[in-house]
């Protein structure tokens, strides 16, 4: 049976109208783009997307800037979400095919099986329950190894580094990033597929979600998820950051960061892993040390005048992680705000967290770290930001490298 114009309109206004397009122009924007191109019987390829929706010149260069293909996955995985969801009754659909442009309107029959399966909703508290069992058996497998606190044969420098944390009297915890999902329309205890949940990358802990909320009274009735969806920026590199902690047995509580109080970043030294949009109230420390992060379109690290740098670095992630890509990653020892010790390892994806742990890990590579420490008359022992660049290709890494080593000042965060 054939759709008619009028009807894709009507479908697209549709999806348009729903929470999660209404709130991200860009997406609604490149969707709307894409439609009208199918209307009128048009093929856009990615330099006319990339003209005619990101308003690039004759100079965009496909192979350089992954705009295109990066925004048009986003919105593949946004329009899959949508039918999941709000639009799970909707008889006649939008789909954008893998390795194409064009959008495809089809005619969607009775939801089956497999398709509840690749709801998210569906299966989260099955994987929950894997990744706790995961983190039970790591914290199990660890404990035993008690070596003490001294330096382990062949780890001094891995001692050095870590010294603050594993020697310090201070309860120690481990922060993973997770993704601050509200939700509304539903009961906190209902599991049916009615419930309606959401995510804004501008919204990453209890205040910004306090502050969003009275901004309009409508969203009074939202609430934070009772469960967390834990990022693979912080769920991949844990493996290494335990095995570490195992060789110095010492002993450690894991947290959401999304559920950090100020408490708990007095009493605590802290590892934390994930990424950006992950932080929490952990953001400060960013915003403070004039460190800005993009993540929605382009995502970039900007460094701006920080520490010896007098300048700003722009550092663009590019590529898809299932394939050839770049990711960056920083890793940051900071004084806390109770003279206690906080340790960041943060990324745009798993591959630059995983490529700066697996960094660090190895001896010889300290040493490079240690080196340029000295250069700026500091060390381990004082407070400092590390850089990184991976390479990766279908979420493996393959080579990682250090950009730059900077001397962190102790009053450069404002607690």
């Amino acid at each position: 049976m054939t759709i008619d114009d009028k009807t894709k309109r009507a479908i697209l206004e549709e999806i348009l109208k729903s929470d999660s397009f209404k709130n991200s122009k860009l997406n609604s924007k490149l969707l709307t783009y894409l439609v009208e191109s199918s209307i009128e019987n048009k093929t856009p390829n990615e330099f006319t997307i990339a003209v005619d929706v990101f308003n690039k010149d004759s100079s965009f260069n496909p192979t350089e800037d992954t705009i295109v293909r990066v925004s048009v996955y986003n919105l593949r995985k946004k329009l899959e979400r949508y039918y999941q969801n709000m639009g799970k009754k909707s008889k006649v659909r939008v789909k954008i095919p893998k390795g194409h442009y064009e959008v495809q309107f089809f005619y969607h029959n009775k939801e089956t099986f497999l398709d509840k399966l690749k709801n998210p909703y569906y299966i989260f508290i099955p994987l929950t329950i894997i990744l706790l069992i995961i983190i039970g058996y790591l914290l199990i497998s660890s404990s035993p190894q008690k070596v003490g606190n001294t330096a382990i044969p062949g780890g001094e420098k891995l001692s050095s580094l870590f010294s603050a944390f594993t020697t310090s009297k201070n309860p120690k915890l481990i922060a993973l990033g997770d993704d601050f999902i509200y939700y509304s329309d539903f009961s906190e205890f209902n599991t049916t597929s009615t419930r309606k949940m959401y995510r804004d990358s501008k919204i990453n802990n209890e205040k910004e979600f306090e502050k969003f909320k009275s901004e309009d009274p409508s969203r009074n009735n939202f609430k934070k998820l009772p469960f967390s969806f834990f990022n693979q920026a912080a769920v991949w590199p844990l493996p290494y950051v335990v095995k570490i902690l195992a060789k110095f047995g010492t002993e450690y509580t894991i947290k959401s960061a999304s559920t950090l109080t100020s408490n708990d970043l007095k009493k605590n030294d802290i590892v934390f892993l994930g990424s950006f949009w992950t932080l929490g109230i952990l953001d400060k420390v960013i915003k403070d040390l004039n460190i800005n992060y993009n993540v929605i379109g382009k995502e970039k690290l900007t460094l701006q005048k920080l520490g010896n740098i007098d300048t700003t670095l722009t550092y663009i992630r590019t590529g898809i992680p299932a394939y050839d890509h770049i990711d960056y990653s920083i890793f940051m020892k900071i004084p806390g705000p109770n003279h206690n010790t906080i340790y960041l390892i943060v990324s745009f994806y798993a591959t630059g967290s995983v490529g700066a742990v697996k960094f660090i890990s190895d001896e010889k590579n300290l040493a490079l770290i240690e080196n340029k420490l000295k250069k700026l008359s500091t060390g381990f022992n004082d407070y400092f930001f590390v850089l990184f660049k991976s390479t990766g290709y279908a979420r493996d890494v393959l080579s990682t490298e250090i950009l730059n080593v900077i001397k962190i000042e102790p009053d450069a965060i404002k607690w």
